[in-house]
C-alpha cells in the first residue's frame, strides 16, 4: 500500500477514527485480512463473509502488533487490549465497503497503468503473461491466483506501492453489472476481454447476455484507453461496438492486429510460433505450457505488451519465463514416466475441449486417460454440455475415460455412444473412488488429464496417484 496515516486511512476508507494509537503519525504501508499471514505494523481489515468473520481474530491481530484495526465493531475487551498495545482502530459501517473505498484512494495515488482483465476462459493465464512481459519493463502489481471478484479486485489495489508502473487485474462475473462495478473503482485504461464462451450459464442464460457482461469492462474504459479482443470470437462485433476507446484484436489470422503464423506443437504439447503485428513486428514465442488453447492466452498478453510499449524481445522472454498460476496445465512427471496434466482449477466446455486437445497432443503413442469431474453452474445447457464433452474425448483420441460427479454420468454415457469400449468408461462419485479406479488402471507411460469444476477438488488425485 503507499504509505497513509491512519487519519488518513479513516478518511479514505470513510471510517470513524475511534483510536488514534500510540504512533499516529506512523504510516502505515501494509494491508492484512489474515492473522495467519504477516500482521505486523499492517493495518488489519476484519472482513466479513459467508463463512467467517475476521473481527473474531482481533485479539490476535493486536497481539501479532497490528499498526491499526478497521472494523465494524469490536468488543471491549480487544478495544481496551488495542488500547494498551498502542494499536489504532477505525471503525466503518461495514469493513467490506470500506476497503473498496481505500483501494478507490490508493488507485487515485497510484501514477501505474491499470490493466483490466476478463473472459470466459484465459483470463487467469493471460494476466500471468502479461504481468511476465510487463515486468521486464517495470514494477508491476497483478492479481495473485484467480483473485477477481470485489475482494479480491481491492485487495491487489492495495499491494501497489509508490513506484509500481503497472497493475494487472483479473476481473470476474457471475452477474450482469459485476465487472462494472470492480470498474468504478479499478479505473482500469486497458481493457482485455479473451473470449465469450459459455461459463456462469446458470446465470446468464444465454452467450449474448455473457458478452454484455464481460463487455462492461470495455465499457468502462476512458477514451484515452485501448481495447484488447479476440478476432476469432463470435461476439468479437458486439464487443468493438462497446468500446469508447481504439481497439486491438489478436487472433489466428492476418485479419488481426496481433497474431500467430507457423504453429508446431512439441513432444509436450507445448507451442512454438511466430508472433506477427501490423506494426511489423515478427517474433518467435516459446509457450512454457502445454496446450494450443495458451497460444491465444499469449497473444492476448503480447497486445498488452505492444500497447504499454513492450518491445517483441521482451514480449518473447516474458511469455517464456512465466510464473503462472498452480492447477492450470501443470505438467507434473510420477515415477515410471507417468505424465500427469493438472488442470483441476475449473472447467467449462471450452476449456474442456482445449483440454482433451492438449491430452492428444502429449500422448500420441501412449495411453490417455481422462479424469473428467462435473462442470458447474451452466444452468440450461448443462446436460447438452456434458454429453459434448464425452463426444470430444473420444474425437481427441482419448483411451480411458474416468468421470467423477452426478452430471458427468452423461459425459460418460456420450463417450460410450460414440464407440468407446464399455471396459474403458468408469464412474465414480468421489475423488476418492476415481483414486482407487485410477490407481487400479494406471501404467507406466501413461498421461493423464485431470480437470473438473473447483468445488469437485479433484487436484487432491496429483498426490492420491502413485
Amino acid at each position: 500500500m503507499i504509505p497513509m496515516k491512519v487519519d488518513e486511512i479513516a478518511h479514505a476508507a470513510g471510517a470513524s477514527l475511534l483510536l488514534a494509537g500510540s504512533m499516529p503519525s506512523r504510516p502505515v504501508s501494509l494491508v492484512a485480512t489474515d492473522t495467519r499471514s504477516p500482521v505486523k505494523h499492517a493495518l488489519f481489515i476484519a472482513l466479513k463473509g459467508e463463512r467467517f468473520d475476521a473481527h473474531d481474530f482481533l485479539e490476535s491481530a493486536i497481539e501479532k502488533g497490528a499498526a491499526a484495526l478497521l472494523v465494524a465493531r469490536i468488543p471491549p475487551r480487544a478495544l481496551e487490549l488495542a488500547r494498551g498495545k498502542g494499536t489504532a482502530v477505525l471503525r466503518a459501517r461495514g469493513t467490506m465497503a470500506a476497503m473498496t473505498r481505500l483501494a478507490s484512494r490508493q488507485r487515485e495515488l497510484t501514477g501505474a497503468r491499470v490493466v483490466g482483465i476478463t473472459g470466459s476462459t484465459g483470463k487467469t493465464l493471460t494476466k500471468d503473461f502479461a504481468t511476465a512481459i510487463l515486468g521486464r519493463t517495470g514494477t508491476t502489481v497483478a492479481s495473485r491466483g484467480s483473485f477477481n471478484n470485489e475482494v479480491g479486485v481491492p485487495l491487489t489495489m492495495l499491494e501497489v506501492v509508490s513506484d509500481t508502473d503497472f497493475l494487472v487485474l483479473e476481473m470476474g462475473s457471475r452477474g450482469m453489472g459485476h465487472i462494472r462495478e470492480l470498474c468504478a473503482f479499478a479505473r482500469p485504461e486497458i481493457g482485455v476481454v479473451t473470449n465469450v464462451g459459455w461459463t456462469h450459464m446458470r446465470y446468464f442464460r444465454t452467450r449474448e447476455n455473457l458478452a454484455r457482461a464481460k463487455g462492461e469492462l470495455l465499457q468502462s474504459l476512458p477514451r484515452e484507453g485501448m481495447a484488447v479482443i479476440n478476432a476469432d470470437d463470435d461476439y468479437a462485433d458486439l464487443l468493438r461496438g462497446l468500446s469508447p476507446c481504439p481497439v486491438i484484436t489478436f487472433g489466428r489470422s492476418r485479419t488481426a492486429d496481433v497474431w500467430a503464423e507457423d504453429e508446431r506443437v512439441d513432444k509436450y504439447g507445448k507451442v512454438v510460433f511466430t508472433l506477427r503485428s501490423k506494426g511489423g513486428g515478427r517474433k518467435k514465442i516459446a509457450v512454457p505450457l502445454p496446450g494450443r488453447h495458451n497460444v491465444d492466452n499469449a497473444l492476448a498478453a503480447a497486445a498488452v505488451g505492444e500497447i504499454m510499449g513492450v518491445d517483441m524481445e521482451n514480449i518473447a522472454k516474458g511469455i517464456a519465463t512465466a510464473e503462472t498460476t498452480q492447477w492450470r496445465m501443470e505438467m507434473i512427471n510420477k515415477p515410471e514416466e507417468i505424465t500427469i496434466i493438472n488442470d483441476a482449477y475449473n472447467a467449462n466446455p471450452v476449456s474442456m475441449r482445449s483440454a482433451l486437445v492438449a491430452l492428444g497432443d502429449i500422448s500420441r503413442e501412449k495411453r490417455a486417460i481422462a479424469v473428467l469431474g462435473d462442470m458447474g453452474e451452466l444452468g440450461p445447457v448443462s446436460e447438452e454440455a456434458h454429453v459434448e464433452v464425452g463426444k470430444l474425448a473420444v474425437d481427441f483420441g482419448t483411451d480411458i475415460l474416468i468421470t467423477v460427479g452426478r452430471k458427468s454420468r452423461k459425459t460418460a454415457q456420450a463417450a460410450r455412444e460414440k464407440g468407446l469400449p464399455r471396459g474403458s468408461i468408469f464412474t465414480a462419485d468421489s475423488v476418492d473412488k476415481a483414486a482407487e479406479i485410477l490407481r487400479a488402471i494406471i501404467e507406466p507411460g501413461d498421461v493423464v488429464l485431470i480437470k473438473g469444476s473447483r468445488f469437485l477438488g479433484l487436484e487432491r488425485l496429483v498426490n492420491l496417484v502413485a
